[in-house]
Order: C-alpha cells, then structure tokens, then sequence
C-alpha cells in the first residue's frame, strides 16, 4: 500500500489569514430535545441553518448521540436511515460510493459540507464524497431542504448536507469505543475534550477496516474474478481548537486527516481494484461580535484529496497490471466573510463574500492540471415579528464571478407565519446554480474517453419553490411539503466534433423539472417511546421525456421508533427504509433496468454498564433483504454484455462497546 502525502505548502496561509486579520481588528452548542429537534447555539456561522429555519428554510437535524445509539460506521450509513426527503443509498456497504437524490435532485445538486467546509469532488459533480467520513467523529448533521445558492454558493440546488464535528465542553471529557462485526470488520475510536483557561480543544480519532460482504451473487460472479469481496481501511484523526481572547473575540481552527483504500467491485477480471485514499480538511476561522447589533466571522479553508488507483487484472499468463497507482487529486480553498447588522429591533441585514479556487487532475480519465477562480458577494435583509407580529421575512441575492465560466446572479426570497402556537406556514423560493466541475472544464481525453472540456461552459441555473404547512402540539409535530424545481443550461457530453468518437461538454436547451410533496411526522408517544416518519413523492423528468430520470427514485419513506428507558439505563430502536421503483439505463442494448422497491430494517439495542460503559449492538438489515443499489454493464468472461447488481449490506450484527470518561 502506498501512502500518499499532500503538499499543503501555501494554503496553511491562507488558512492563518482568518486570524491574523482577526488580530489586526481586532462553539459551544447545546442540545436541548423539543420533539426530537436540536437547538444549537453558538456564533455566526454554528446558528446559520437555524436562523435559515426561522425564515422559511426547512431544517433537519441528526444528533451525533442518535448516530452513536444506532451505531453507524460511515456517515453515508448514518445518512441512508436518518434524514427525511433524502435518499442515499451506499453502493457497496460502508466507506463506498452512493446515489442520492433531495427532494427528486440528481446526485450533483446535493453540497456537502464538514464544519462548513465544501467536500463535494470538483473534479466530478456527481460523485457523492463521503467515502471516507467516520461517523464517531460527529457532533450532529445538519440537512437544508431547496434552493441554498444565496450563503453556500455552488451546488446547494436541492439542499445542503453539513456534518459538523464534534465540539468543546467546559469539564474534561472523553470515550473510548471498540466493535466489530459479522462481516470481518472491526472499528476503533476515540476523543477527548478540555477547557484551560480561555483555551478549548478537542482531539478524535477513528480505525475502521473490514474484510466486507460478496456484492456480487454468485450467478453473476464470472471465474476470472479472483477477489470476491469488497474491504476498505480508513484511519482518520483530527484536532479542534479554540481561544476566547474576550467574550466578543473568538479564534479558532481545525485539522482532519483521514487516509486508507477502499475496493471497488466489479464481478469479472480482478484480482485487485482500489483507490488508495489521502484527504485533509483544514479551517481557521474569527468570530467578532463587535457589539450587540454588528457580529462578524472570516474563515479560510483548504481541502485536499488525493488518490491513487490500482487495477490488476487475472490473465491466462498471468495477472495484468491495467492501473498502476495512477493518481487523480483536487484540492479546493478559499476565503468567506459573513456579517450581521441589525438596523433596528426586528429588522437585520446580512451580508458577505467569498472566493473559491479549485482544480484538480485525472491520469486515468484524463483531465488537465487547471484551476478555476470563483468570487462572489451575497447580501440578505430580514424583517422579524417585532415588525409583524408572527412572521418572518428574508429576501437577497448573490452575485457569483468565475474565471472559466459564465457570472450567475440568484436571489432568494423566504418566510414564515405562525398562524397560530400550532399552526404554521412557510415557503422559500428562488434560484441556485452549479457550476460546472473540473471535468466538464478541462478534460482532454479524446483518445481513450472520447471527451473534451468546454471552458466557455455556462452554469446550471435552477428555479425552485418550496411550501409548506405545518401542526404541532402537545409534544407532535406534523408537516406537508411542497416542491418545484426547473434545471436549465444542463451541462452534457453530447456535444460534436470532427471526430464522430469524440464529444465536447456543452449547454443543452432542455430541462429538468421536478414536481413533488413530501410529509413529515415527529413526536414524543411517552416518556419511553418517540418516533419519526415520511413519506417523498417527486417526479423528475427531463424535456421531451414521460420517464423518470435514471437513479432518482419516484417514491421514498422511512420510519423510526426509539425506545428508551427515562433514566437512561437502556434502550433500542427500529428503522425502516422503503425505496420505490429506481431505474439505471444501461448500453449495448440492455436499457432501463428497474433495481428498486425494497424494504430494509435495522435494529439496535444499547444497555449502560455502570457508569461509564454501555453496550451497543445493532441488526443491520434485520431482514436479509436481498436489494440492489445499482446495476451497471459488466461483461461475462466469453464477452457477453450483462446488467451487474451491486447487492445491498446482507443481514449484519455488529456489536461495540463504549467507555466514557
């Protein structure tokens, strides 16, 4: 195995630039439970999505203990079973590849964040990233439904997905947790926090590796496969910290490094396939209240991936060495600024700017070591209930300048009216945009890949809408959602060349257009027993097409039940995932393939062990549903053409066991 090293030789800087400015002029959270919903509190940029709540945004969030109380390995895992209107389904278990689609998107309209730090691959939009986030490190997940362009820029067409780590406590505390599980796997992990004078930190840790499970069936499995199941290692580490110069002061940043293989499965040739894995994220922020009505923070962020992949292949002489540690990199930093005004009692005006630059190469899809520059200002006013008793309104826009492409301008406008202490209303509506990745830029592929980069690519540009009316009560809340959404400028490798085997990145004139509803119930039942419920219909089709868009499932619901002792001696829960019809559309003449309509349960128990331990177990997929979470071309080993399934994780028992200190 090879370990590979990023050169951070110049970004680090730009990551002190937040402090030092911070010098020149110059998170904590709680959890409080309200029919199951978070309350954070915190500085500018921790309270961000829940003052978005306060003004029309729909909010979900996932604590990190409910994640630790069902025992969750991957963040994708945390995220299959957790989150309403979201569908991700990991390809091949823990630490892989998945599809997802928010409320009907495609995969690339999803932004993903850790601690506010973009993740999401600029090389390749629809490349989901979160295949190598433990889930032990995390403090809680955030989920934004619609349109998010105006704060988080670039991609939050459909929504925003942030996983923030976990945070400071005033007392010294920590755990340390070991598992293992059915599948050959084992996981380690850990973290401490302190408090020394106005200085704050805290370190994780995590180990993860597995043997893993036969994502291919055996009837399809072909004889030239000599490796059969699909494993991965990831280790990963990080350190926060933080300095209260004053009360109205704050510096702070943060380091992870995570780094491992994971294989990719196939069902026919291979007796070795993987990418080597090397990823740090690293952020150093300010945050300045300079007085009761101006707050402000400056953060400068990097990330860095990069990967090796490594393809052998079984041969009548031999084995065939088709991929040598070829190596594919991205890395992505920047600046961004965020201030608050209020101008008077109940009337606010925020504002900021940020500047991204990314780039990144492909050596085995080849794509030209090039960067693209983006700048943007973004400015929003709001009016609270001081104005009008029981509403909340927000309008801005946000003014986006690239390099490589061409300038997007979108505005927003949002609000909430509480009719009533149970009755509420609430839409947000607006337009987003994507803009196009390093792909769709820069390739330069026409041999091997027939495909070219387009530099004079315009970004995906979306409208969208989404309404609401919501109950609650007596310790239940109820709500039904309404979603619209129009993609246009769609970026497509559909465009011709001299060469009819080589196509050029362009513009289509049609559209994506996504109708739907979504519902939602949460609510306590008794002091032992709360639950969670949905239901997602979306309809999304392309111009000039009846059919559903390929990998975006039709119909979604999902269900949980926690059990819990009111002492917090014991408890247990049940999840349930039901996916509708999902379709893959496959060459060489095998077509749409309909790969859905499945159910699949977990079940998790945990019982305290004095007063520091807790045993935890879990039955992944209690049910041994035999499921596929995609189907792709493969060929047999005499070269006919066959849909391959990739399997769904098969009945699991993992167990753990936690110390906390």
């Amino acid at each position: 195995m090879v370990r590979l090293t990023a050169d951070a030789t110049g970004k680090r800087a730009l990551l002190a630039a937040a402090i030092s400015l911070a010098a020149s002029v110059g998170n904590a959270w709680a959890a409080d439970a309200e029919v199951e919903e978070l309350v954070v509190t915190g500085r500018l940029e921790e309270t961000l999505p829940q003052e978005l709540g306060r003004y029309g945004h729909r909010v979900e969030m996932v604590s990190g203990e409910e994640i630790d109380r069902r025992g969750h390995t991957d963040v994708g895992q945390a995220l299959q079973s957790s989150l309403p209107g979201l569908s991700l389904i990991p390809q091949s278990g823990p630490f892989s590849y998945n599809v997802a689609s928010l409320q009907g998107s495609r995969p690339g309209e999803i932004l993903y964040l850790v601690d506010g730090v973009r993740i999401s691959n600029r090389l390749y939009n629809t490349t989901p990233p979160l295949d190598t986030a433990p889930a032990h490190m995390v403090g809680r997940i955030e989920l934004l439904e619609g349109g998010q362009g105006l704060f988080y820029g670039t991609q939050a067409v459909a929504g925003v997905v942030n996983i923030v780590t976990r945070d400071f406590t005033d007392q010294p505390s920590g755990r340390l947790e070991i598992g293992i599980d059915t599948n050959e796997a084992i996981t380690a992990s850990g973290y401490y926090s302190a408090a020394l004078g106005g200085h704050r930190l805290i370190a994780f840790a995590s180990r993860d590796e597995a043997t893993g499970y036969r994502v291919f069936s055996d009837d399809q499995v072909q004889p030239s496969l000599a490796d059969r199941h699909r494993g991965y290692r990831m280790t990963s580490g990080g350190l926060k910290w933080a300095y209260d110069m004053t009360e109205a002061l704050r510096l702070s940043a943060s380091y992870t490094h995570t780094e491992g293989f994971a294989e990719l499965a196939r069902p026919n040739l291979v007796s070795e396939n993987l990418n080597t894995r090397n990823e740090e994220i690293a952020w150093a922020k300010v945050d300045l209240d300079v007085n009761d009505r101006l707050s402000l923070f400056v953060k400068g962020y990097w990330h860095d991936w990069d990967s090796t992949f490594n393809q052998t292949n079984t041969g009548l002489g031999g084995p065939i060495v088709v991929s040598d540690k070829e190596k594919w990199q991205f890395e992505d930093y920047g600046l961004n600024t965020l201030a608050r005004a209020t101008l008077q009692p109940g009337l606010e005006l925020w504002g900021g700017y940020d500047v991204q630059r990314y780039g990144g190469f492909d050596d085995v899809l080849i794509i030209l070591p090039r960067k693209e520059t983006a700048h943007a200002v973004f400015a929003q006013v709001r009016a609270g209930p001081e104005m009008i008793p029981g509403l909340h309104l927000a309008a801005g826009f946000r003014h986006n300048m690239s390099k490589s492409s061409d300038d997007a301008t979108i505005w927003n406008v949002s609000g909430q009216f509480d009719i009533s202490d149970a009755l509420f209303v609430r839409a947000a509506g607006g337009t987003s945009f994507r803009l196009p990745d390093a792909e769709a830029l820069f390739a330069q592929d026409p041999l091997n890949n027939g495909e070219i980069g387009n530099p004079d690519l315009k970004p995906e540009r979306a409208r969208n809408l989404n309404a609401s009316v919501g109950v609650q009560g007596g310790g239940w809340r109820g709500e039904l959602i309404g979603f619209w959404r129009e993609t246009k400028d769609l970026i497509s490798l559909a465009g011709e060349t001299p060469d009819p085997d080589v196509f050029q990145f362009i513009n289509l004139p049609g559209k994506v257009k996504v109708r739907g509803f979504e519902a939602v119930v949460t609510g306590e039942a008794s002091d032992w027993l709360s639950m969670k419920a949905s239901y997602t219909h979306a309809r999304t089709r392309q111009s000039g097409s009846t059919l559903q868009l390929v990998e975006i499932p039709q119909d979604t619901a999902m269900a949980a039940f926690d059990l819990h002792e009111p002492g917090g001696a014991y408890g247990g829960s049940t999840t349930v995932n039901w996916t509708g019809d999902v379709f893959d559309s496959l060459p060489s003449g095998i077509g749409r393939v309909n790969r859905g309509d499945f159910t699949v349960v977990d079940l998790n128990a945990w019982v305290k062990l004095g007063e520091h331990g807790r045993f935890s177990a879990r039955l992944e997929n209690a049910l041994d549903e035999d499921y596929s979470t995609r189907v792709r071309r493969f060929f047999t080993d005499g070269g006919s053409a066959f849909p391959g399934r990739f399997r769904g994780v098969p009945r699991t028992l993992h167990v753990s066991y936690a110390y906390s200190f």
